[in-house]
């Protein structure tokens, strides 16, 4: 039986820390990673409109942004199920710019030095975070470019 297109896609691209085998510890840390690097380009990408005062603030508020976005966004999408429809999907970047929101005000309320400026500043953090997001993604792949060989059975 030939393989089915998403079983065989999942298959060829899947991340390497998001194989099955691999701890569930070690791909939330990868996730953390990017979403670090992906704050740091919106950092330096975006001037003052968002502010990272320290380390410590930036693997706060990274880390909170990994917890948000991983239980709010599901939900948040669900809700926005025919805003997504109609504008074919793009209505992500706003869900991603209120995830952010919402991080900035934990971080205010708990006190970490993490602040974004505006709803524009957060829809084009959340943009910048997501850009650098899919680019690291897709270089970690197993096979970025293409589908992969057969293993070989010996």
């Amino acid at each position: 039986m030939p393989d089915e297109f998403p079983e065989r896609y999942w298959r060829e691209t899947e991340p390497p820390w998001d194989r099955r085998d691999v701890p569930w510890i070690v791909r939330i840390a990868v996730r953390w990673g990017i979403t670090i690097l992906g704050f740091l380009a919106a950092d330096q990408l975006l001037g003052g409109d968002i502010a990272i005062d320290s380390w410590r603030s930036l693997l706060t508020a990274s880390a909170i942004f990994v917890a948000a976005r991983a239980v709010l966004r599901p939900l948040l999408i669900l809700l926005t199920c025919p805003l997504q429809l109609i504008t074919l999907g793009l209505a992500v970047f706003v869900v991603n710019a209120f995830i952010l929101l919402f991080v900035d005000w934990l971080c205010d309320w708990w006190g970490v030095q993490f602040a974004v400026d505006g709803f524009i500043a957060a829809f084009l953090g959340a943009l910048v975070i997501s850009a650098v997001s899919f680019a690291l993604s897709r270089l970690l792949r197993r096979n970025p470019f293409g589908p992969r060989q057969p293993p070989s059975s010996s």
